[in-house]
């Protein structure tokens, strides 16, 4: 019995989650991502919000002059419950939103350290920011995926067209009894183009892991979609896209 299963297993809203694409070619920080399945900070993003804005009306910090930065912010997290903003590609482009946050971030005391195999751990939080929503124009339990469109990327459509491409049968013989399991990831940019297609976990048989990315290549190409938007601007989306043949 042949059965191909694909799964988008995770669409990441605000960034992407490759460091080379924010620390500007310098070395990798020995720092991993903050686990996605913790809080960062006590009362997790509508208290980091919350509280971001009360700071910055306190100190009577000016709002930016351009009213669309928009900027994730990379926290380092250490187990002392101690923070640091990290500078990356995105606090260059968004200056005013990278010092406010920078300030900010001194006056926040909520910050809860990761567990990584019950110990804790420095970690870097990802945090996305839009600092004009959070100036005169915050409301009480303000998220900012309120103000999100997702891309029109449709993973269903993509499937059934890199399907069409993909002839198993030579690998049959090859996979014996064990499953072929392949995943993938990649990004639809800015620009609604397919980006950083790489492989994620391998099937072990370099062929099959080949002629895979080569049917999503064959599907994308010259192909375009609506990127996904905060406030109408173009952000990153990251999708995770595993594939299993038995």
């Amino acid at each position: 019995m042949k059965e191909w299963i694909m799964t988008t297993i995770r669409i990441f809203i605000y960034i992407a989650i490759f460091f080379s694409a924010f620390f500007n070619g310098q070395e990798q920080p020995k720092y991993p991502f903050f686990p996605k399945d913790q809080h960062f900070y006590l009362g997790s993003f509508p208290e980091f919000y919350k509280d971001f804005h009360k700071i910055l009306i306190e100190k009577n910090l000016k709002p930016c002059e351009n009213k669309s930065e928009y900027f994730t912010a990379f926290v380092l997290i250490r187990t002392d419950n101690t923070v640091e903003i990290l500078q990356n590609q995105t606090a260059e482009k968004n200056k005013c939103s990278y010092n406010l946050t920078k300030e900010v971030i001194k006056h926040m005391d909520k910050w809860l350290p990761a567990r990584i195999d019950k110990e804790p751990r420095a970690t870097i939080a990802q945090l996305p920011i839009y600092v004009d929503d959070l100036f005169d124009n915050y409301k009480e339990g303000y998220l900012l995926t309120d103000y999100l469109k997702y891309s029109d990327f449709n993973i269903s459509t993509f499937r059934e067209e890199v399907v069409k491409y993909i002839d198993y049968s030579d690998f049959v013989l090859k996979s014996g009894k064990e499953p072929l399991r392949l995943k993938l990831n990649f990004s639809i940019n800015e620009n609604g183009e397919m980006s950083d297609l790489k492989i994620i976990n391998g099937s072990g048989l370099v062929e099959f892991d080949d002629m895979v990315l080569n049917a999503v290549k064959k599907v994308v190409k010259k192909r375009k979609w609506e990127p996904a938007k905060i406030h109408k601007i173009s952000i990153n989306s990251v999708f995770n896209f595993s594939i299993t043949f038995r």
